[in-house]
């Protein structure tokens, strides 16, 4: 099989990303999806976690932490499964993979789940902008662990865990244990009961 490593073609994936990323935001409007803030407050970033009507609702927040670590995650999954692809084809994978999380992450059925499994009780789905943020924040994830290995970056990955845990009392791993195997004692912990 012919390595796709091809520097012409270089651009061909940045331009497909950008239309990813429209997709998604043609998508989210579609859904309904508000552009920005619903209550009128256009900052720009937000550090409000928890019981805020501000949270995934501004272009960055807290949890775009978590979405840096999404591009770390799809750096490590496209490096092996994509391995004769170049970065930026790599690259517009991870941008691809993100776009589709953020449609699925704003349907009512996983809006559902982290009301009932999380400590977010009046989450509500995120705005246009900040999934824009996020794909963003995962290109820059993706971007970082692309420059710094494997190793450096597992490193990175787990401080960043670490930082968010101590910080906002989440994190991506814990994230995705919520939406998939509740438990209290970690909803407790993190409503500070």
């Amino acid at each position: 099989m012919t390595e796709i490593k091809d520097k012409n073609l270089s651009s061909i994936p940045i331009i497909l990303s950008f239309g990813a990323t429209i997709l998604m935001v043609a998508v989210l409007y579609a859904q309904g999806r508000l552009w920005w803030c619903k209550l009128g407050d256009y900052r720009v970033y937000v550090n409000e976690a928890w019981n805020s009507s501000h949270t995934s609702q501004h272009f960055f927040d807290p949890y775009t932490f978590t979405h840096v670590l999404h591009g770390v995650l799809f750096f490590w999954l496209a490096s092996l499964i994509f391995s004769r692809f170049s970065v930026s084809w790599q690259l517009f994978i991870a941008i691809f993979a993100e776009a589709a999380w953020e449609v699925f992450e704003n349907s009512n059925f996983i809006i559902e789940k982290y009301r009932e499994n999380t400590a977010s009780l009046d989450y509500f789905g995120d705005s246009i902008l900040n999934s824009i943020g996020d794909i963003v924040a995962c290109a820059i994830g993706f971007l970082i662990a692309s420059k710094i290995g494997w190793w450096k970056s597992l490193i990175f990955f787990l401080l960043t865990e670490i930082m968010l845990l101590i910080w906002i009392r989440d994190g991506l791993l814990l994230n995705i244990l919520m939406l998939i195997y509740p438990l209290d004692a970690v909803k407790n912990w993190q409503m500070g009961i």
